[in-house]
């Protein structure tokens, strides 16, 4: 069980439509729990406490994360702020750590949070298969009636890269929500 915590909104945190055939679907993006205006947020431990605000600020309900998270370009994992473990670290390489989906059930479990991780390199192109495979895992998820977080370490490079090439449109009317829409922002509750 999570001790009581206050949530907090996720850095970054933006709001974008995806036109498909049918119609639009809704996505965020956000940056990693953690990450905030302050220079020294990029490299600085997170505890646990911290990351139970981020995931109980983050959008929903029915949220489903994509991580693009992965390595910094020395090659340090991205996880290695944290408790727990990512999709490029070997469960060698960090003993008796949680992976991220293990963290979020133990912690989070009632909220039922789903977590794709596509690992990408910072600073880095992200390459067209992942684009690719992350833009059917944004279509499926948020086809499925999910709220759909895309997040990289600051919630602009990887992610915004990924939202150009799927033609993605900000919804800077929607800026900092925190509530999932299914239609257009008239129609958001």
């Amino acid at each position: 069980m999570v001790p009581a915590v206050k949530p907090i909104k996720p850095y970054m945190l933006k709001r974008w439509r995806l036109d498909t055939t049918q119609q639009p679907l809704w996505f965020f993006t956000c940056a990693r729990p953690g990450r905030s205006g302050n220079y020294a947020s990029k490299t600085a431990s997170v505890s646990d406490d911290l990351v139970h605000r981020w995931v109980l600020g983050l959008p929903g309900p029915r949220t489903a994360i994509v991580s693009l998270l992965g390595r910094k370009p020395d090659g340090t994992s991205e996880f290695s702020f944290y408790s727990f473990h990512g999709g490029f670290d070997l469960p060698s390489d960090r003993p008796g750590c949680l992976s991220f989906q293990d963290w979020l059930d133990k912690w989070h479990g009632s909220l039922a949070i789903v977590l794709r991780e596509h690992p990408t390199c910072d600073f880095k192109p992200v390459p067209p298969e992942t684009v690719e495979a992350v833009s059917n895992e944004i279509r499926e998820l948020a086809s499925a009636g999910r709220t759909v977080v895309l997040i990289d370490s600051g919630g602009v490079t990887r992610t915004g890269i990924v939202c150009r090439q799927i033609s993605a449109v900000e919804d800077s009317s929607m800026r900092g929500r925190t509530t999932a829409c299914t239609g257009p922002p008239t129609r958001c509750v």
